[in-house]
Protein backbone atom coordinates (compact mmCIF):
# COMPACT_ATOMS: atom_id res chain seq x y z
CA UNK A 1 0.00 0.00 0.00
CA UNK A 2 2.98 2.45 -0.45
CA UNK A 3 0.81 4.66 -3.05
CA UNK A 4 -1.82 5.64 -0.12
CA UNK A 5 -1.77 9.01 -0.13
CA UNK A 6 -5.37 9.82 1.74
CA UNK A 7 -6.74 7.53 4.47
CA UNK A 8 -10.16 8.05 5.94
CA UNK A 9 -10.97 6.42 9.18
CA UNK A 10 -13.90 5.75 10.71
CA UNK A 11 -14.34 7.13 14.21
CA UNK A 12 -16.22 5.05 17.09
CA UNK A 13 -14.11 2.12 17.98
CA UNK A 14 -11.20 2.97 15.38
CA UNK A 15 -10.01 6.59 16.44
CA UNK A 16 -11.97 6.83 19.91
CA UNK A 17 -12.98 4.26 22.49
CA UNK A 18 -16.73 5.68 22.75
CA UNK A 19 -18.62 3.09 24.21
CA UNK A 20 -18.56 3.90 28.16
CA UNK A 21 -20.41 7.45 26.72
CA UNK A 22 -22.25 5.91 24.49
CA UNK A 23 -23.53 3.61 26.74
CA UNK A 24 -24.09 6.22 29.39
CA UNK A 25 -25.86 8.29 27.16
CA UNK A 26 -28.36 5.44 26.08
CA UNK A 27 -29.08 4.20 29.45
CA UNK A 28 -29.37 7.38 30.48
CA UNK A 29 -32.15 7.71 27.86
CA UNK A 30 -33.66 4.38 28.30
CA UNK A 31 -34.26 4.82 32.24
CA UNK A 32 -36.07 8.23 31.56
CA UNK A 33 -38.59 6.27 29.48
CA UNK A 34 -39.13 3.41 32.23
CA UNK A 35 -37.17 0.97 29.43
CA UNK A 36 -34.58 -1.25 30.80
CA UNK A 37 -31.06 -0.45 30.38
CA UNK A 38 -28.08 -2.43 28.86
CA UNK A 39 -24.49 -3.52 30.00
CA UNK A 40 -21.48 -1.87 27.63
CA UNK A 41 -20.98 -4.95 25.69
CA UNK A 42 -24.97 -4.99 25.33
CA UNK A 43 -24.60 -1.78 23.51
CA UNK A 44 -21.82 -2.52 21.53
CA UNK A 45 -24.10 -5.09 19.79
CA UNK A 46 -26.42 -2.21 18.33
CA UNK A 47 -23.87 0.67 18.15
CA UNK A 48 -22.32 1.44 14.87
CA UNK A 49 -24.94 1.51 12.21
CA UNK A 50 -27.06 5.12 13.23
CA UNK A 51 -28.40 6.41 16.02
CA UNK A 52 -31.72 5.62 14.98
CA UNK A 53 -30.42 1.35 14.35
CA UNK A 54 -29.05 1.73 18.17
CA UNK A 55 -32.37 3.29 19.08
CA UNK A 56 -34.98 1.10 17.66
CA UNK A 57 -32.91 -2.21 19.11
CA UNK A 58 -32.57 -0.73 22.34
CA UNK A 59 -36.17 -0.27 22.95
CA UNK A 60 -37.98 -3.23 24.29
CA UNK A 61 -40.96 -5.58 22.52
CA UNK A 62 -43.71 -3.89 22.94
CA UNK A 63 -42.71 -0.36 22.83
CA UNK A 64 -41.35 -0.12 19.12
CA UNK A 65 -43.04 3.10 18.52
CA UNK A 66 -41.07 4.73 21.26
CA UNK A 67 -37.53 5.01 19.59
CA UNK A 68 -38.09 8.53 19.07
CA UNK A 69 -38.47 9.39 22.56
CA UNK A 70 -35.16 7.48 23.03
CA UNK A 71 -33.31 8.83 20.29
CA UNK A 72 -34.25 12.38 21.70
CA UNK A 73 -32.95 11.98 24.77
CA UNK A 74 -30.12 10.28 23.72
CA UNK A 75 -29.19 12.71 21.50
CA UNK A 76 -29.74 15.65 24.17
CA UNK A 77 -27.50 13.83 26.50
CA UNK A 78 -24.60 12.29 24.50
CA UNK A 79 -23.66 16.05 23.31
CA UNK A 80 -23.73 17.31 26.37
CA UNK A 81 -21.40 13.78 27.94
CA UNK A 82 -19.53 12.85 24.76
CA UNK A 83 -16.37 13.05 26.08
CA UNK A 84 -16.63 12.60 29.94
CA UNK A 85 -14.65 9.33 29.74
CA UNK A 86 -13.96 8.83 25.70
CA UNK A 87 -10.13 9.27 24.64
CA UNK A 88 -8.04 8.17 21.31
CA UNK A 89 -6.75 4.41 21.82
CA UNK A 90 -3.36 4.43 22.96
CA UNK A 91 -1.10 5.05 19.96
CA UNK A 92 -3.77 6.38 17.84
CA UNK A 93 -2.67 10.28 17.93
CA UNK A 94 1.20 9.41 17.47
CA UNK A 95 -0.06 7.18 14.52
CA UNK A 96 -2.17 10.04 13.26
CA UNK A 97 0.94 12.65 13.71
CA UNK A 98 3.96 10.10 12.03
CA UNK A 99 1.01 9.87 8.91
CA UNK A 100 0.31 13.54 8.50
CA UNK A 101 4.29 13.78 8.69
CA UNK A 102 4.82 11.24 5.85
CA UNK A 103 2.49 13.48 3.64
CA UNK A 104 -0.83 11.95 4.27
CA UNK A 105 -4.23 13.15 3.90
CA UNK A 106 -6.45 12.38 6.84
CA UNK A 107 -10.53 12.60 7.37
CA UNK A 108 -12.49 10.84 9.39
CA UNK A 109 -15.51 9.56 7.97
CA UNK A 110 -18.27 8.17 10.62
CA UNK A 111 -22.05 7.12 10.94
CA UNK A 112 -21.91 9.09 14.28
CA UNK A 113 -24.23 12.67 14.04
CA UNK A 114 -22.02 15.49 12.21
CA UNK A 115 -22.39 17.38 15.18
CA UNK A 116 -21.37 15.11 17.87
CA UNK A 117 -18.46 13.95 15.31
CA UNK A 118 -17.31 17.29 14.83
CA UNK A 119 -17.56 18.00 18.66
CA UNK A 120 -15.04 15.47 19.81
CA UNK A 121 -12.52 15.34 17.12
CA UNK A 122 -12.04 19.07 17.72
CA UNK A 123 -11.79 18.06 21.84
CA UNK A 124 -9.67 14.83 21.60
CA UNK A 125 -7.46 15.53 18.09
CA UNK A 126 -7.23 19.82 18.45
CA UNK A 127 -4.37 19.65 16.53
CA UNK A 128 -5.77 20.08 12.61
CA UNK A 129 -4.73 16.54 12.17
CA UNK A 130 -7.54 16.01 10.18
CA UNK A 131 -8.66 17.99 6.70
CA UNK A 132 -12.14 16.56 6.97
CA UNK A 133 -14.72 15.53 9.39
CA UNK A 134 -17.76 13.51 7.86
CA UNK A 135 -20.49 12.37 10.32
CA UNK A 136 -24.22 11.35 9.77
CA UNK A 137 -26.12 14.35 8.32
CA UNK A 138 -29.71 14.87 6.07
CA UNK A 139 -27.15 15.10 3.13
CA UNK A 140 -25.72 12.06 2.88
CA UNK A 141 -27.02 8.20 3.30
CA UNK A 142 -25.17 6.22 6.02
CA UNK A 143 -22.77 3.67 5.64
CA UNK A 144 -22.49 1.31 4.11
CA UNK A 145 -23.93 3.34 1.51
CA UNK A 146 -20.39 4.60 -0.16
CA UNK A 147 -21.88 8.46 -1.04
CA UNK A 148 -20.65 9.60 1.51
CA UNK A 149 -17.30 8.46 1.30
CA UNK A 150 -17.03 9.35 -2.80
CA UNK A 151 -17.87 12.81 -1.33
CA UNK A 152 -14.93 13.43 0.88
CA UNK A 153 -12.04 11.74 -1.22
CA UNK A 154 -12.99 13.73 -4.89
CA UNK A 155 -13.70 16.86 -2.36
CA UNK A 156 -10.01 16.41 -1.46
CA UNK A 157 -8.54 15.60 -4.51
CA UNK A 158 -7.73 11.66 -4.55
CA UNK A 159 -8.42 8.64 -6.98
CA UNK A 160 -9.58 5.56 -5.27
CA UNK A 161 -6.07 4.19 -6.19
CA UNK A 162 -4.22 6.45 -3.72
CA UNK A 163 -6.96 5.71 -0.62
CA UNK A 164 -7.74 3.90 2.15
CA UNK A 165 -10.45 3.30 4.63
CA UNK A 166 -10.19 2.35 8.34
CA UNK A 167 -12.72 0.94 10.42
CA UNK A 168 -13.65 -1.63 12.92
CA UNK A 169 -17.16 -3.19 12.23
CA UNK A 170 -18.85 -5.17 9.57
CA UNK A 171 -20.62 -2.43 7.77
CA UNK A 172 -16.64 -0.32 7.78
CA UNK A 173 -15.43 -3.58 5.62
CA UNK A 174 -18.68 -2.95 2.71
CA UNK A 175 -18.60 0.55 3.22
CA UNK A 176 -14.91 0.38 1.68
CA UNK A 177 -16.04 -2.09 -0.57
CA UNK A 178 -18.67 -0.08 -1.85
CA UNK A 179 -16.53 2.58 -2.45
CA UNK A 180 -13.82 0.65 -4.09
CA UNK A 181 -10.83 0.97 -1.35
CA UNK A 182 -9.42 -1.41 0.20
CA UNK A 183 -9.94 -1.67 3.90
CA UNK A 184 -7.91 -2.16 7.20
CA UNK A 185 -10.09 -3.31 10.34
CA UNK A 186 -9.07 -2.43 13.71
CA UNK A 187 -8.72 -5.52 16.27
CA UNK A 188 -9.17 -3.23 19.55
CA UNK A 189 -12.40 -1.63 18.30
CA UNK A 190 -15.80 -2.70 19.22
CA UNK A 191 -16.29 -6.43 17.67
CA UNK A 192 -12.39 -7.70 17.53
CA UNK A 193 -10.54 -9.26 15.21
CA UNK A 194 -12.79 -12.75 14.15
CA UNK A 195 -15.16 -10.48 13.83
CA UNK A 196 -13.85 -8.23 11.74
CA UNK A 197 -12.11 -11.34 9.45
CA UNK A 198 -15.43 -12.94 9.27
CA UNK A 199 -16.73 -9.68 7.74
CA UNK A 200 -13.96 -9.97 5.21
CA UNK A 201 -11.55 -8.39 5.97
CA UNK A 202 -8.07 -9.15 4.78
CA UNK A 203 -5.82 -6.83 7.11
CA UNK A 204 -6.62 -6.25 10.92
CA UNK A 205 -4.26 -4.28 13.15
CA UNK A 206 -3.70 -4.95 17.01
CA UNK A 207 -2.59 -1.27 17.51
CA UNK A 208 -2.38 1.58 15.61
CA UNK A 209 1.09 2.06 15.45
CA UNK A 210 1.15 -1.16 13.02
CA UNK A 211 -0.60 0.76 10.01
CA UNK A 212 2.67 2.61 9.17
CA UNK A 213 4.28 -0.70 8.87
CA UNK A 214 0.91 -1.67 6.09
CA UNK A 215 1.71 1.61 4.47
CA UNK A 216 5.53 0.79 4.87
CA UNK A 217 5.96 3.98 6.42
CA UNK A 218 8.85 4.58 9.09
CA UNK A 219 8.93 6.76 12.13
Amino acid sequence: MEQIRFIAFDLDGTLCNTLGDIAASLNRALKRCGFPTFSDDGVSGIVGKSIVYMCQHAVPKGHEADWTKVRDGFWADYAAHLCDHTAPYDGMPETLRVLKEHGCTLAVVTNKPDPHANKMIRLLFPNGLFARVQGQCEQYPTKPDAVMLDVVREDLGFSREESLYVGDMDVDVQFAKNAGLPFVGCGWGFRGEAFLREAGAKTVLSHPSELLKVLHITD
